[in-house]
């Protein structure tokens, strides 16, 4: 996993980073989840409303709303697909996208087609290079809310 800043980018994950969201590929399952600057952009989550499951998602539409102190707003799915789970620990402990954004605090699994257009989403050494970019840009020095 890679440093930016106190920013963790893992590579191995796939990103939409102009929505700060990471995507891991599970055969045909998408696990999406909230990178660690937007957690820090964001501050301390308060509350998180994921689409129920069996809803369809489009690429760019909203995956789930969050809020907290300084935000509220969506969080936009990087594929189309229908949900098959969301993260029901987040119903009632929020602040663990805070805490841990790429391991327990996904948001939710999208089943998508397998002719899925994966092309503008970003992995390995290119995501770090568009992270580094936009760490240093937007001067963005990541630390976790507990």
């Amino acid at each position: 996993m890679a440093e930016i800043q106190g920013c963790d980018i893992p590579e191995h994950l796939y990103y939409d980073v102009e929505n700060n969201v990471w995507v891991r590929r599970e055969g045909d399952i998408a696990v999406v989840g909230m990178t660690d600057p937007a957690q820090t952009l964001s501050g301390r989550i308060l509350f998180v409303r994921p689409k129920r499951v069996g809803v369809a998602v489009l690429k760019g539409k909203s995956l789930a709303s969050l809020e907290s102190g300084k935000w509220a707003g969506p969080l936009v799915c990087p594929l189309s697909g229908t949900i098959v789970e969301s993260n029901a620990a987040l119903l009632t402990e929020p602040a663990l996208l805070n805490i841990d954004p790429y391991g327990g605090a996904w948001i939710a699994k999208v089943q998508y087609q397998p002719d899925q257009d994966w092309s503008h989403l970003v992995t390995g050494t290119e995501a770090l290079r568009q992270y580094r970019e936009k760490i240093i840009r937007d001067k963005i020095q990541c630390m976790r809310c507990s």
